[in-house]
């Protein structure tokens, strides 16, 4: 009889004959560090460092002391970090977290969400001159002396458990994903952020997740974004003002394949205490919490609730949520969608349109492939807070996957420059009222 360790992980037959991805680390040591460009020859405008967490939701380099810079693949990237504001006196950081499917590995490097990621960071870096003497022009009084340092760091997971495109890991990859977004992938978060902002204010953070590392960024972030809503009191018996500088400038789930709890109740706890977020300027304020979702995203529109529906089975909801919240849909929904397909969530829609796209008061366009895209509001939205959740359509993002396409690049970009998450005027600040 076949030991169930090995054969459970795998879930199907055809693992019995393919075998299961290894549980394992493939950038340590110094390899967690890299400067090398996409394209062999060309100068490398970014650099990037890997963190990488097994099946448990552990840090593969466990970090003998945070003071030494080669103890870890975490203590390797905030020195990388340290080093580059010492360079260049400000950093861009991109925290992006993979999904299903995914890893560290050579190949992802060469063609996954790996290879993507390096392109977007050069797509970003490439800008960066533009942006400079976009600031001063417009800015002076607070425009930076030079060009900033670009850094992607590229949070892993065994987001493959078996070789090929198998939809019965689903559960299992699922259940990993949560496991990922537990204390030390908190923990390496945080530290990215603090790193990042510590004595440098014009040094800007954007953390992204997909797919299934929404999931286990969501897990991660949620708690600590509750407690620093909520407000205590410090030392002294005082609660601390209501603007606090954010650990991040923005945060970005792209096809969340997640149920829906933690984005309605951190809508729910923003719109209780009136919370929302300053960049400088009224008409760059924005998003804190960006979730967008393809249309066209079969995986979480069909498949994400035929998972859940077999685990809701196991699961007690409660029949409604009374007079208070009339509109809101069941808990069962809230389980068994993700947030993109809930409509009672949503926030904006990104849709075609005709005419000027030159963006309009709080209104985003976008130009690509030679079409125009507005994000507009949706009517009458519960959802008002700066957790924005949106959709677009195929256009943008064609499938579950189609991520680092160049519509969906552009429309980042524009958005982050129309409401100025790299050049504000002042660090993302989160205001409270109550």
């Amino acid at each position: 009889m076949l030991d169930r360790r090995f054969v459970f992980p795998c879930l199907t037959v055809l693992a019995l004959f393919t075998g299961c991805v290894p549980n394992k680390i493939y950038r340590p040591g110094p390899a967690a560090i890299q400067a090398t460009p996409l394209v062999a020859g060309s100068p490398a405008k970014f650099k990037l460092g890997i963190i990488e967490f097994d099946d448990m939701g552990e840090s593969w380099e466990k970090c003998a002391s945070l003071t030494q810079a080669d103890s870890c693949q975490l203590t390797r990237t905030l020195d990388l970090i340290r080093k580059e504001k010492q360079r260049t006196g400000d950093v861009v950081v991109v925290v992006f977290t993979h999904g299903w499917k995914n890893n560290a590995s050579p190949n992802n490097e060469k063609k996954k969400n790996l290879y993507d990621f390096k392109a977007l960071m050069e797509q970003l870096a490439e800008g960066e001159d533009t942006r400079l003497a976009r600031m001063q022009q417009h800015e002076p009084q607070i425009a930076r002396a030079q060009t900033r340092s670009y850094i992607g760091v590229y949070m892993a997971w065994r987001g493959q458990s078996v070789p090929g495109d198998v939809f019965t890991t689903f559960w299992n990859r699922r259940d990993a994903a949560a496991r990922v977004g537990s204390s030390d992938f908190a923990e390496a978060i945080y530290r990215i952020m603090g790193a990042t902002k510590e004595g440098s204010p014009n040094s800007r953070i954007v953390v992204v997740g997909h797919s299934f590392g929404a999931r286990a960024l969501e897990t991660a972030l949620t708690n600590t974004f509750v407690s620093l809503l909520v407000p205590q009191p410090d030392a002294t018996g005082q609660v601390r003002p209501p603007l606090q500088l954010s650990p991040a400038d923005l945060i970005l789930y792209v096809n969340s394949a997640t149920d829906s709890f933690r984005t309605k109740q951190m809508i729910e706890l923003m719109k209780r205490t009136s919370f929302s977020v300053t960049r400088g300027n009224e008409q760059s304020n924005g998003p804190l919490f960006l979730s967008v979702t393809s249309t066209g995203d079969s995986a979480t529109k069909i498949a994400f609730p035929l998972g859940q529906d077999l685990s809701a089975t196991r699961k007690a909801f409660r029949p409604d949520y009374g007079p208070a919240t009339p509109q809101s849909p069941s808990q069962r929904t809230f389980f068994t969608q993700t947030p993109g397909h809930i409509p009672y969530l949503l926030s904006h829609v990104v849709h075609p349109v005709t005419g000027s796209c030159v963006s309009q008061t709080d209104l985003l366009r976008f130009n690509t492939k030679g079409q125009c895209f507005e994000m507009t509001p949706v009517p009458q939205r519960w959802n008002d807070s700066p957790f924005w959740v949106v959709t677009v359509p195929p256009q943008i993002i064609r499938d579950h996957s189609d991520i680092f396409n160049s519509s969906f690049s552009t429309m980042i970009i524009d958005l982050m420059e129309r409401y100025e998450v790299l050049d504000s005027p002042q660090a993302t600040t989160m205001v409270r009222a109550q």
